[in-house]
């Protein structure tokens, strides 16, 4: 397959970005080397290194995003089965998943301008599940938008906690439990649950 010049480019940056030293490996000229080309043809096409590590991130979505249609595809797991994706996502590229999701960045899609206004492939994936879960009374009648925020934010703070090293368990161990309070999410939002006064 023939790679044209920007997709080794970014195809290089994601990879020393996946490696042990994240995105703060990454220098213009390591990049162009790793790509093959000259520091000339690097700078064609990212004028500086912000701009190179935002097309990278943007490129990245595209992977993330097929993490969780695999994991929505797979119907022997109950529930919310598609943030099995973003766990997995998480676990198998813990360097970009920092980069993408727990870094400050000024290009990553902030709530709620860019999340309800659809612009990120991966959240739009799960605000969609949520509103056809919705749809089947399996969830209660809600904004979809805010309820996928919370179902995010609950499952990012457990990765987080797992790749920080607060929850010490194997991976599968660990992966058992964040189904677990996935499901335990999930029943606490079912309609027959009664709102808190």
């Amino acid at each position: 397959m023939n790679l044209s010049t920007r997709e080794r480019i970014l195809r290089a940056t994601l990879a020393a970005m996946d490696g042990p030293g994240g995105a703060e490996s990454v220098t213009m000229r390591a990049i162009a080397a790793a790509a093959g080309v000259t520091a000339m043809a690097i700078y064609k096409h990212f004028p500086n290194r912000e701009l190179l590590l935002q097309a990278a991130a943007a490129a990245e979505y595209g992977r993330i995003a097929g993490y969780f249609e695999r994991a929505n595809a797979d119907t022997r797991v109950p529930g919310l089965r598609g943030m099995l994706g973003y766990l997995d996502y998480a676990l198998d590229h813990p360097q970009l998943f920092r980069y993408v999701f727990a870094q400050h960045r000024d290009d990553a899609f902030a709530y709620p301008d860019d999340l309800q206004g659809g612009k990120s492939p991966t959240f739009n994936i799960l605000q969609s599940i949520v509103a056809q879960l919705m749809d089947r009374g399996v969830l209660r009648r809600d904004d979809p938008g805010e309820v996928a925020l919370s179902i995010w934010a609950h499952a990012h703070g457990l990765v987080s906690l797992y790749l920080s090293g607060r929850i010490a368990l194997s991976r599968a161990a660990f992966r058992a439990l964040y189904q677990r309070s996935l499901d335990r999410l999930l029943y606490g939002l079912r309609p027959e649950c009664s709102r808190p006064d």
